[in-house]
């Protein structure tokens, strides 16, 4: 038996003996394995927000390092934290309170209008209120209150935010601090022939992440005070905050984000009749809410992200629906990171085999002839 089918037989082997022991502690103590998990995600999602967050933070990095030439990495750390600590107290204490307090009174005074706003324009389209009372009979308070209601897994759901609370500012420290050893110490667990390929794929996703995060904040950050502007314009007052605050912080979700925020400026239109444009004020909001995103999609994030995280419409949409199904709302907002990554380990592998996987002139010349304006036929007579 050769050297390489031992080798592969024993890797099965092992791999077996491992599901084998799997299946014995979940038969042995039967919560093991959800508690595992659970234990896992205490770590894993506070991480995941911290590495996300040292993507926002590393260009301040590159600031201090390059520019500056401050290359004590723990006083960088120090700097940027104090920075971010700043940023954050006057931000909740100016803008996020003012937010905070335009939602609240949003809740309060303008809601029930908006309420009355669509109960009145139901009763002018018979259809439409027959399916609005069907669905509204589905969810009432007699069937909420038939839920019951895991104690056990409300405290368990509390105790991780406040487990993710702590933990976030302290993995966020060390990822800063320490993230050249961090990397080092992942790379020397892979054999010495395949540390070159990781170091430039972990690069090539290195620059996809931190380009696509870095573009994302940034257009999150000018459409939040663009459509504030807009909504100025429009007369929506102090409500121009809140709803401008909302079209920036859903635009993390591209495409489908900024049309879900849309929603409560166009219910708030139908209720004040002083808007812009009138009667026509929710068509008007919907366009150029259109126009924004058409505007951002095609100009903007060219020339904020790389071309790396530029994916068509429709495999973002497909990643939307894929990542979501897998992992929820994490899975929607790095459904394009992941994607982007993907395509990169796909072009780095047809680099590394391009002579393998690029095709001839008589292969791209029959599925012209296949797929293209001509047939087999008309080549076959070009050819006489």
């Amino acid at each position: 038996m050769s050297e390489r089918r031992k080798r592969l037989l024993l890797n099965l082997a092992v791999v077996a003996l491992t599901l084998l022991v799997l299946l014995l502690f979940r038969t042995l103590f039967p919560g093991f394995v959800e508690r595992f998990v659970q234990a896992a995600m205490s770590i894993i999602l506070p991480f995941s927000i911290a590495l996300f967050l040292s993507y926002l933070l590393a260009p301040l990095f590159r600031l201090l390092e390059r520019k500056i030439k401050q290359r004590n990495r723990l006083l960088n750390t120090a700097i940027v934290f104090g920075g971010v600590g700043v940023l954050l107290f006057f931000f909740f204490r100016y803008a996020g309170s003012l937010i905070y307090n335009q939602a609240v009174a949003f809740i309060e005074n303008d809601w029930p209008r908006v309420v009355a706003a669509i109960d009145a324009f139901l009763g002018e389209n018979t259809f439409i209120r027959r399916v609005y009372e069907y669905i509204q009979g589905l969810v009432t308070w007699e069937t909420i209150g038939d839920i019951e209601i895991d104690f056990l897994a409300l405290f368990q759901s509390l105790t991780l935010i406040v487990i993710t609370i702590v933990l976030v500012p302290v993995f966020l420290f060390f990822i800063l601090n320490d993230r050249k050893r961090i990397y080092e110490a992942i790379v020397v667990v892979f054999p010495k022939r395949a540390r070159k390929h990781v170091i430039e794929l972990s690069g090539r996703a290195n620059r996809v992440i931190e380009e696509y995060f870095n573009g994302r904040f940034l257009t999150m950050f000018v459409m939040a005070i663009v459509f504030t502007i807009v909504f100025f314009i429009f007369g929506f007052r102090e409500r121009s905050f809140l709803f401008g605050f909302m079209l920036g912080f859903f635009d993390i979700v591209p495409y489908v984000g900024p049309f879900i925020a849309m929603l409560l400026p166009v219910l708030y239109s139908l209720t004040d009749e002083t808007l812009l444009f009138g009667d026509f004020a929710p068509l008007a909001i919907a366009v150029t809410v259109v126009v924004g995103q058409i505007i951002q999609n095609n100009v903007a994030q060219p020339l904020i992200m790389g071309k790396e995280t530029k994916l068509h419409p429709l495999l973002v949409l497909s990643a939307f629906v894929f990542f979501g199904y897998l992992f929820g709302v994490v899975g929607i907002i790095l459904a394009i990171p992941i994607t982007g990554m993907i395509r990169e380990t796909v072009r780095y592998l047809k680099e590394l085999h391009e002579d393998k996987i690029q095709l001839d002139e008589e292969e791209k010349a029959r599925i012209q002839a296949t797929y293209g304006h001509t047939s087999p036929k008309d080549d076959k007579g070009k050819e006489d």
